[in-house]
C-alpha cells in the first residue's frame, strides 16, 4: 500500500503547486514520492502508479469542470464519472513518463547516463504532445517565480520543466542514497556510486544558480528596455456580465457607458472589450457587399466600417432614449479606438456550414479606429471543444442535444497580428493564451504586445478564472512582451514582460482598468526555436527505445 500512498502524495503535491493553489515550492519535489514508489516496480506497476499520481493531480486542479457540466450540459449525475474519466485521461502523461523512467534509469553502463537524459527530456515531450482539453505544463507551477522564468524565454515551458524534473530526480536519488549493488536491468534506481551522486548534485545545483543569475540579468535588461520603449495607453472594460443575465442590448449599453466614463477620465490610445462583448449587429455598418444595419442576421466577416454615434449613453439603460441605430453603435459619445470580440458571419453563398443548418460563423476580434473604420479582424483558430465546436457533430448533429448551449463555429486560418498606429498587436482569443504552440506561430509575426479577449463567464464563479490567468502568464515571458487580458467577469489583467501582474480586476467585479503598455521588439530564444526542447525529448525518447531494442 505504501507505493500507492506515495503516488497519491505526489499527485497532491503537484496539484498544490499548480494554480489556483500556487504553492510553487512544491513543484521542486512533488515527483519525489512517486519516484520512491517506483523502486523495484515492474513496468506495469510503474504505469499504474504514474496514472494514479496524474489522475489525482488533474482531479484536484480541474474539479471546477463539474459545475460547468452540471450547468451547461444534459449529463446530470454523469458529470461526476465524466470528470473522473477526464482526470484519468489527462493523467496519462505521468503514467507514460513513469514507464520511461522505469525503462530508462534501469539501464546499465553508458546507457545509464543516456537514460537519465532521456528521462529528463521525455517529460516535456509527453506533456507537450499528449492532447488534453486544458494543457498545463510543469513549468506553470513557477508562474509567480520571476527568478527562474528566464529559461522560458530561452526555450519555452519545456526547458523549465526539464530543470524541475532534474531537481526531482536528483532529490529522489539522494533519498535512496549511493549504492554499489550488482548492476541489473530489473531494478530502479540503477546502481549509483557516491562519486556519481555528488556529480549529479553539484551539476544540478550549478544549473539552478545559473538559471537564477540569467533570469535576474535578463529581467534587469528588459526593465531598461521598457523604460525606453514607445508605449500605448490601454484601457480594459470588465462589465461583470454572467451568462444569461441581461439582453445583448443591455450588455452593449454597459460597455458604452463604462467606456465613455473611462475615456473621459484620461485620454486613451485603445480600449479593449472582452470576447463576445458585442452580441447584436451594430446599427449601421459598411461591408464589401454594401451598407447594412441592425436588421441583418449578424455582422459580416468582410465588415469595413462601423458607424459612430455622437449621442452619449444615458446614466441608466431604461433612461436611454436615443434612436435604436445609435444605441447599437460600438463607439458612442467618443472616438477612441476599440478592440472588441464578436461573432462574424461569412456572407459568401459558397461558404461551408460547420453543421447543416447553422451559418458559417467565426469567433473574432474586431479593431475599429478613431474614425470607425475597421482596421483589422482576427478569427479564433483553436476552438474550445464542447464549447465552440463538438467533435463529429458535422456527421452526427444530434450530439448537440447533449450540449445544447455549445456553439458551432468555424476556425480561423491562423494566428493574426493587427497593425495599429506604430504597434503590432498579437491577438489571442479565449484559451489560445495558454497554448505555447499557438504563441510560437503568432510570434513569427513579431507582435509588440499580446491582447487576449476572453469570456470565462461560462465557468461560473470557480477557480477557473485564476487558473486561466496563471497559465497565460508565461506567454508574456516567452515573447518578452506585455500581455493584456480583457475578460467579461474576471480576471482581467495586465502582465508585464517579466511575468508579473501589474494591474488586475478581480473576478465578479464590475470595473475598468487603464495601464501604460510598452511596445517591445525582443527576439527571444522561444521565438526562434519554439518548443524545440519537446521535439528534442521526443527524438531522444524514440532513439533510446531503438537502442534498447537493438542491444538486447
Amino acid at each position: 500500500m505504501l507505493p500507492f500512498a506515495l503516488a497519491i502524495l505526489s499527485g497532491l503535491l503537484l496539484c498544490a503547486a499548480l494554480p489556483p493553489y500556487d504553492a510553487w515550492w512544491c513543484g521542486w519535489f512533488a515527483l519525489v514520492p512517486l519516484l520512491l514508489a517506483l523502486e523495484r516496480a515492474t513496468l506495469q506497476r510503474a504505469a499504474i502508479l504514474g496514472l494514479l499520481a496524474g489522475s489525482v493531480t488533474n482531479l484536484g486542479a480541474f474539479y471546477w469542470l463539474v459545475p460547468v457540466m452540471l450547468n451547461y450540459s444534459s449529463l446530470g449525475f454523469f458529470s461526476y464519472p465524466v470528470m473522473l474519466g477526464a482526470a484519468v485521461y489527462q493523467g496519462m502523461p505521468l503514467a507514460l513518463w513513469a514507464m520511461v523512467l522505469r525503462t530508462g534509469w534501469a539501464a546499465t553502463g553508458w546507457k545509464r547516463g543516456f537514460g537519465f537524459v532521456v528521462t529528463a527530456l521525455a517529460y516535456p515531450a509527453l506533456e507537450y504532445f499528449y492532447p488534453i482539453l486544458f494543457p498545463w505544463y510543469l513549468a506553470d507551477t513557477q508562474h509567480t517565480v520571476v527568478s527562474v522564468l528566464g529559461l522560458v524565454e530561452m526555450g519555452g515551458c519545456g526547458l523549465l520543466s526539464v530543470l524541475i524534473v532534474v531537481v526531482n530526480l536528483v532529490l529522489a536519488r539522494l533519498a535512496v542514497g549511493a549504492s554499489r549493488q550488482e548492476e541489473t536491468e530489473h531494478l530502479w534506481p540503477a546502481p549509483c556510486s557516491a562519486r556519481e551522486l555528488t556529480f549529479l548534485t553539484l551539476g544540478t545545483f550549478t544549473g539552478l544558480c545559473l538559471t537564477v543569475f540569467y533570469s535576474g540579468y535578463r529581467n534587469s535588461a528588459i526593465e531598461e528596455q521598457i523604460a525606453r520603449a514607445e508605449s500605448l495607453q490601454v484601457g480594459l472594460v470588465q462589465p461583470n456580465h454572467w451568462i444569461e443575465e441581461g439582453s445583448p442590448l443591455e450588455d452593449l449599453f454597459d460597455y458604452q457607458r463604462m467606456t465613455l466614463d473611462l475615456v473621459e477620465s484620461q485620454p486613451l490610445d485603445l480600449v479593449v472589450w472582452p470576447e463576445s462583448a458585442v452580441r447584436t449587429p451594430p446599427g449601421l455598418f459598411v461591408s464589401d457587399h454594401g451598407p447594412g444595419g441592425s436588421g441583418e442576421p449578424g455582422l459580416p466577416l468582410d465588415v469595413r466600417e462601423i458607424r459612430q454615434s455622437s449621442s452619449e449613453p444615458g446614466p441608466q439603460f431604461a433612461a436611454d432614449r436615443a434612436p435604436l441605430r445609435e444605441r447599437l453603435s460600438v463607439q458612442r459619445g467618443h472616438q477612441t479606438p476599440i478592440l472588441f470580440g464578436t461573432a462574424l458571419l461569412d456572407a459568401d453563398p459558397q461558404a461551408q456550414e460547420p453543421v447543416p443548418g447553422r451559418p458559417p460563423t467565426y469567433n473574432c476580434a474586431v479593431l475599429v479606429d478613431e474614425a470607425g473604420k475597421v482596421a483589422g479582424t482576427a478569427a479564433k483558430v483553436k476552438l474550445l471543444l464542447f464549447g465552440e465546436t463538438v467533435p463529429l457533430a458535422s456527421y452526427f448533429p444530434s450530439l448537440y442535444r447533449l450540449i445544447p448551449l455549445a456553439s458551432a463555429l468555424l476556425p480561423g486560418d491562423g494566428p493574426t497580428t493587427l497593425e495599429f498606429r506604430q504597434a503590432r498587436l498579437g491577438i489571442m482569443i479565449c484559451y489560445e493564451d495558454i497554448l505555447p504552440w499557438f504563441h510560437f506561430r503568432l510570434a513569427q509575426h513579431h507582435p509588440q504586445v499580446l491582447l487576449n479577449l476572453t469570456n470565462d463567464a461560462w465557468f461560473g464563479k470557480t477557480a477557473e478564472a485564476e487558473a486561466h490567468l496563471a497559465l497565460a502568464k508565461l506567454r508574456a515571458v516567452e515573447g518578452r512582451v506585455y500581455l493584456v487580458r480583457a475578460t467579461s467577469t474576471g480576471v482581467s489583467a495586465v502582465i508585464d514582460p517579466l511575468g508579473r501582474v501589474v494591474g488586475r480586476i478581480e473576478q465578479d467585479e464590475r470595473a475598468t482598468l487603464k495601464h501604460k503598455i510598452a511596445l517591445l521588439d525582443v527576439r527571444t530564444g522561444f521565438e526562434r526555436w519554439g518548443d524545440s526542447v519537446a521535439w528534442l525529448g521526443l527524438f531522444c525518447l524514440l532513439s533510446f527505445l531503438v537502442v534498447r531494442r537493438t542491444t538486447r
